[in-house]
């Protein structure tokens, strides 16, 4: 089985991936497609073909924590999509910003790419995803509960 977590930046999906990760246990293996690129482990444009490559090769169940979907999904899993409100999301980018001291030309870029990962997202048909949540009104063990629910998982 394959968990995908999508959202934007700064919408909550790695804390999610990183609490089921913790609740599943360690039969289960994760992919966070930020640290593919930042580790240098591949580029961002090979990042997607990566995930797959490895999906594939560890042949465990394993949890995706990803921006946006790049492909259509396959028997065995499921896509989850993270998206409170951009308001919210913009608020969440300038305490980052703060909290790890960006420059200026990084802040901007920062805030543009949650704007262009929001727009891309929520552009997206609902259907697509088998849950969606607000990270600004949903609380991580309320995710965990529906993903639980809906995959027939327990922790």
């Amino acid at each position: 089985m394959h968990l995908f977590i999508f959202g934007p930046s700064c919408s909550g999906k790695s804390t999610l991936a990183l609490a089921l990760k913790n609740s599943l246990g360690e039969d289960w293996r994760s992919i966070d497609r930020d640290d593919l690129i930042e580790q240098n482990i591949c580029t961002e444009d090979k990042a997607n073909q990566t995930i797959d490559g490895r999906i594939a090769s560890l042949k465990a169940n394993t949890i995706i924590d990803a921006q946006i979907p790049w492909r259509d999904k396959k028997e065995g899993e499921f896509y989850f999509v993270v998206l409170p409100p951009l308001a919210v999301l913009l608020e969440r980018d300038s305490n980052r910003t703060q909290r790890l001291k960006r420059t200026e030309k990084r802040a901007h870029y920062a805030r543009l790419y949650v704007e262009e990962t929001y727009q891309k997202i929520a552009s997206l048909a609902p259907e697509i995803f088998d849950a969606r949540f607000d990270s600004s009104l949903q609380t991580i063990e309320q995710e965990l509960r529906i993903i639980y629910y809906l995959t027939s998982l327990s922790s």
